[in-house]
């Protein structure tokens, strides 16, 4: 018997029938968001540019089509239609090879009609010319970045997050729940009418506060249309159950967002709302979720306790939520949707952890979320894991549990008792530290106070190897890119060749920072965060938007991609021409420049008779944590725009597959054009034959304390190591031992090679089957083959 919800549907039913619906609709291109931006725009040249992206904001929220789908009690629309991806020209606009390809290209396909072709390139994208932050950026770039920008096989590519925006932050979806819009409006009310135009920063502030309250009202003004449709649709059905649940969600987009929850429909409607007007916003991906569990178990506790609620209610409300999350979808460029395919919007939503104490934090909604998963098993929300020695041993195992019974790869679980220390050395107070929540993929953040734009950047770390052994030129190309660190031919140690290698790192690290703080400054005189800085503390003290430094902490994360690969490298030319000397310097460069014709007998060498990172092996191990350490250091050096620090991470997502295309043949006996190693700190996908162990062992003996920006570990793992319960435990307990040993992270695939071959043949078979990517989740048969391959040539560890 139900309490809140009228009788009449199962959660069951109810998931099923939502699910189906979302995995149903065809994604395509929605012009409504450009039209309305365009026109609010064209009426507010000539004002502050914080007005402006208020306005246009305000003008989307007020005239986009809303809608709510048969049986949703969560509601709230990303675009004109279910799975509609909007268009942001305001960052950058699409060509009309981009276009053509779009309904036509395999991955992340998007529908759209000749007319809306038209539209787009002779109504709408005229008027931006010289108008978008890509435009305006690219004009600030000197001469070196354009150059750096504009070459092929580059170590780094700052330009692309001016057209997709930059995401990935933690903005307070509690202080809305709790309090409501309402008290955001009242505190820029206040800090207006106190605001003395004496202040040397009076114009901005004057318009940073009337941005403020722009955005609450036509926030109030969204949710009521949810609310007022809701209620004609009320009217007009027939079916006494649905025409109550229609009342129930019109009560509930009455209240919320502006008005504080007060029970936990509301809470999750309210969380929805927050969330997803970030979304229609910005272009940016991974505007992620904090804690869930956390400050939603409050509402959940009240309303079990008092019977407002039923524990499968509050169930059948979280699957309808975590339905909803995957009607957020983006258009992205085709070499984008390529390299990063899928759909993923990677909205990381943090389960576990402990306390502001260092208490156990876990609690029944902790596993009630996880139980929910289970039933929807979409690639959204990106549902972390934190876990710590005061855990009980349920929550991991119920990890495992899930993923060995559906099978596939989601839960990435974070080390608490890494991660909190690291945090704290990095310069957070204990408590916010023990509060950090996930950002996209693997980046450890303070909740609610930093627009940490975690992931900024990947830098080409096998590249800048490449480099130092070629004096600056490119395997690929034969042109000169790096700097002339000498002629490797002529080096006679390790100490030279490091050295050279240090030199090109340094060189792109200074010129990525570079970059990027360029990028930042244009951000925040062109695309200023506004509605991002209502969320975010100390914005509204000091009247400063977040991309101008307004928030507590200002980050910006970079990748170093290729760590392992370079310390395999480097270990087989200590190894191979110093130490044993069968190859000479001169050999090795002469068959990395003719990618191993001719030379097979070297290249086996080079990859079976040098030790590989992975096996628990010190002396290859100790050059992957050099590679990873170096990079850290460098990027420490940098000073970030905005006042704040640039942090270092090892991950790559799936960018070591085009990254790798990038690079050629490398002295582990790589060949050209291969993907890098998978994850970040994954070992080379093969190389590790001596089982998870001894996987776990190499990559415990990194750097840990300087990767502050997070580091992503796959490991691939038979489905037959998984059945029983006492399979569980003795992951748990392998999980456990290197998290003792200093892991930070690690996430599965428990899936068989035949399985992702079988889905590569028959897809629409296999629809359903949802891997872990890197550091995020994707259905397998949406992903590039490329990509599909280099998740089939991962090692899969066939025991325990």
């Amino acid at each position: 018997m139900k309490k809140y919800l009228p009788d009449g549907i199962t959660r069951q039913e109810r998931t099923s029938v939502l699910n189906a619906d979302m995995r149903a609709s065809i994604p395509s291109i929605c012009l409504e968001r450009a039209r309305l931006v365009t026109k609010s725009y064209k009426k507010t040249e000539g004002e502050h540019y914080l007005l402006r992206r208020a306005k246009a904001l305000a003008n989307v929220l007020k005239n986009m089509t809303i809608f709510i789908r048969p049986e949703e009690i969560i509601v709230g629309n990303h675009a004109s239609k279910q799975r509609f991806a909007p268009l942001y020209p305001e960052t950058g606009v699409l060509s009309k090879k981009e276009l053509d390809l779009m309904p036509i290209r395999e991955v992340d396909t998007l529908q759209i009609t000749e007319e809306e072709k038209k539209e787009l390139l002779e109504e709408i994208y005229p008027w931006w010319k010289h108008k978008t932050l890509e435009d305006l950026t690219w004009d600030r770039f000197p001469a070196d970045l354009k150059e750096i920008a504009t070459s092929p096989n580059a170590v780094f590519n700052a330009l692309s997050r001016t057209r997709s925006g930059y995401g990935h932050y933690l903005p307070d979806i509690a202080k809305v729940i709790n309090n409501g819009f309402q008290a955001i409006e009242a505190k820029a009310q206040k800090k207006l009418e106190c605001l003395s135009c004496q202040d040397e920063d009076f114009t901005y502030k004057s318009a940073f506060y009337n941005a403020a309250l722009i955005i609450c009202e036509a926030v109030h003004t969204f949710s009521s249309r949810y609310a007022a449709l809701a209620g004609t649709l009320a009217e007009n059905t027939a079916d006494p159950r649905r025409k109550k649940e229609l009342k129930l969600i019109a009560a509930a987009c009455t209240q919320v967002p502006y008005h504080p929850a007060r029970n936990f429909h509301e809470a999750l409607q309210s969380y929805w709302f927050t969330l997803l007007i970030d979304y229609i916003f910005q272009n940016g991906s991974a505007i992620s979720c904090g804690r869930f569990d956390q400050y939603m178990y409050p509402y959940y506790l009240k309303d079990t306790d008092s019977g407002l609620l039923t524990k499968d209610e509050a169930q059948e409300m979280i699957e309808a939520l975590w339905v909803k999350h995957n009607d957020v979808i983006k258009a992205c460029t085709y070499n984008s949707a390529r390299n990063n395919g899928g759909f993923s919007t990677s909205a990381h939503l943090t389960l576990g952890g402990v306390d502001k104490d260092g208490h156990d934090a876990c609690n029944e909604l902790t596993f009630l979320c996880l139980e929910a998963d289970r039933n929807v098993f979409n690639c959204e929300p990106n549902i972390g894991v934190r876990i710590n020695k005061k855990n009980p041993e349920e929550l991991p195992q119920k990890v495992f549990e899930i993923l060995g019974t559906v099978g596939g790869g989601k839960y990435p679980l974070f080390n608490d008792d890494v991660i909190i220390p690291t945090l704290v050395k990095d310069g957070l107070p204990l408590e916010e530290a023990r509060n950090y929540g996930i950002v996209g993929c693997v980046e450890p953040n303070p909740y609610g106070n930093s627009l940490s734009i975690s992931n900024a950047c990947y830098f080409n770390l096998a590249k800048c190897l490449e480099f130092a052994l070629t004096n600056g030129y490119c395997l690929l190309t034969n042109k000169k890119m790096g700097l002339s660190t000498g002629d490797a031919s002529s080096f006679t140690s390790m100490t030279e060749v490091k050295e050279a290698y240090e030199k090109q790192v340094s060189y792109f690290v200074e010129k990525m920072a570079d970059s990027l703080n360029i990028i930042e400054e244009s951000i925040a005189d062109y695309t200023p965060h506004i509605y991002c800085s209502l969320l975010l503390d100390d914005c509204m003290e000091r009247g400063l938007d977040s991309s101008a430094g307004g928030s507590r902490y200002n980050y910006c994360g970079v990748q170093g991609v290729g760590a392992p690969d370079v310390g395999d490298a480097l270990m087989a030319i200590d190894k191979l021409v110093f130490h044993e000397k069968r190859l000479s310097m001169s050999d090795l460069l002469h068959i990395l420049h003719s990618d191993f014709k001719d030379a097979v007998s070297e290249q086996n060498m080079l990859l079976y008779e040098a030790p590989k990172y992975g096996n628990d092996i010190d002396e290859v191990d100790r050059y992957v944590r050099y590679a990873g350490e170096q990079y850290c250091l460098e990027v420490a050096k940098q000073k970030e725009w905005r006042g704040g620090k640039f942090r270092p991470g090892l991950y790559c997502v799936s960018a070591n597959t085009p990254i790798g295309r990038q690079v050629g043949a490398m002295a582990n006996g790589r060949k050209s054009g291969m993907p890098l190693a998978d994850g970040g700190i994954s070992p080379r996908q093969g190389v590790d034959e001596n089982g998870p162990t001894a996987v776990f062992l190499s990559a415990a003996k990194l750097n840990l304390d300087l990767v502050t920006n997070g580091v992503d570990l796959n490991m691939k793992i038979l489905p037959s190591l998984a059945k029983t319960q006492e399979d569980y435990q003795k992951l748990t307990q392998m999980l456990r031992g290197y998290f003792a040993a200093g892991g930070m992270h690690v996430q599965f695939n428990i899936i068989s090679d035949d399985i992702l071959k079988e889905a590569q043949k028959f897809p629409d078979a296999h629809r359903n089957l949802v891997v872990r990517v890197a550091g995020y989740s994707a259905f397998f048969v949406d992903l590039d083959v490329d990509i599909q391959n280099e998740i089939i040539s991962r090692t899969a560890m066939q025991a325990l």
